[in-house]
């Protein structure tokens, strides 16, 4: 069985498969980085925390460089860093204009 450690989150991942996933009790349930309906294979937290991950998700690089950001490296965060702004956007578009 699969493990990952420190991939965002503080406890260590296990691979589930559909089965395994099924068989968790937790239903239908949300990838922890980017919040889509979860499918098997994917990773679970041991400690049963409610963290899950896509495979791809879990893959994904933490960091990378890319063309537009040339001078400084772009971060995966597991949290959004302006919850006050996040949530000012989401208002504004959910808005219909007049």
């Amino acid at each position: 069985m699969e493990e990952l450690k420190n991939h965002g989150h503080q406890h260590p991942l296990l691979m589930l498969n559909e089965e395994q996933l099924i068989g968790n009790g937790n239903g239908v349930v949300d990838c922890s980085r980017c919040g889509e309906k979860v499918s098997a294979p994917c990773f679970s937290c041991v400690e049963c925390c409610g963290f899950y991950l896509h495979k791809t998700c879990a893959e994904a690089p933490l960091e990378l460089n890319h063309p537009f950001h040339r001078h400084h490296p772009l971060l995966l965060l597991q949290n959004p860093p302006y919850t006050s702004g996040t949530r000012f956007l989401r208002r504004m578009m959910m808005e219909k204009p007049h």
